[in-house]
C-alpha cells in the first residue's frame, strides 16, 4: 500500500532509441548536456526517468514536463510544463567564485491540483485542473525507463 502522504515525482524525456528512430531523426531531438557517464554513476535519479508517449505517433514530446502525484490513490498533484532543455545555459553554469551564469531564458508554468483520475487509460491526453480539461501534447500516463534505456545526451 502507498503511504497517504507519498510524494512521487517524475521527469518525461525520450530515450535515444526514441530519439533515433523517430519520423524527424536525430537532429529533431532534446537531449540531456551531460556525458553518458554521468548517467552511470549511482548518484543520477534514474528513478525519475519516465518515457513520454507523444499525441503524434512517431514524433518527439518537445515540452518539458515534470508531474508529482500525491497520496494513496496517486490521483492527485501538481504538473511542471515549460520550453527549457537539459543545458547549462537554461539551468546555469555553476561557478565557485560567482553567482551562477544564466545565458538565455525560458519559460514554464506550473499547475497544482491536478486530477490525474482517468476514466479510460487508453489515448488519454489530457488532464483535469481547475474543473476544465487541460489538452496536452503528450500522454500524462508515463512509463518509468525500462533496464536498458538511457535518455539522449549529448555526447560532445
Amino acid at each position: 500500500m502507498v503511504p497517504a502522504d507519498l510524494i512521487d515525482v517524475g521527469m518525461g524525456f525520450h530515450t535515444r532509441e526514441d530519439a533515433q528512430t523517430n519520423l524527424y531523426g536525430p537532429q529533431a531531438s532534446q537531449y540531456i548536456m551531460a556525458k553518458q557517464g554521468v548517467y552511470d554513476e549511482p548518484w543520477f535519479a534514474r528513478s525519475w526517468l519516465f518515457k513520454v508517449f507523444p499525441r503524434a505517433e512517431n514524433t518527439l514530446v518537445h515540452a518539458k514536463a515534470i508531474v508529482a502525484r500525491a497520496g494513496e490513490q496517486q490521483s492527485k498533484g501538481w504538473m511542471f510544463i515549460g520550453s527549457h532543455n537539459f543545458t547549462p545555459a537554461a539551468w546555469g553554469r555553476l561557478n565557485v567564485q560567482k553567482p551562477p551564469y544564466y545565458n538565455n531564458y525560458e519559460f514554464g508554468v506550473v499547475l497544482t491540483g491536478v486530477d490525474y483520475t482517468f476514466h479510460s487509460m487508453e489515448h488519454v491526453t489530457s488532464i483535469m485542473w481547475n474543473n476544465q480539461n487541460i489538452s496536452l501534447p503528450f500522454n500524462p500516463i508515463w512509463q518509468p525507463y525500462g533496464r536498458n534505456d538511457i535518455p539522449y545526451f549529448n555526447d560532445q
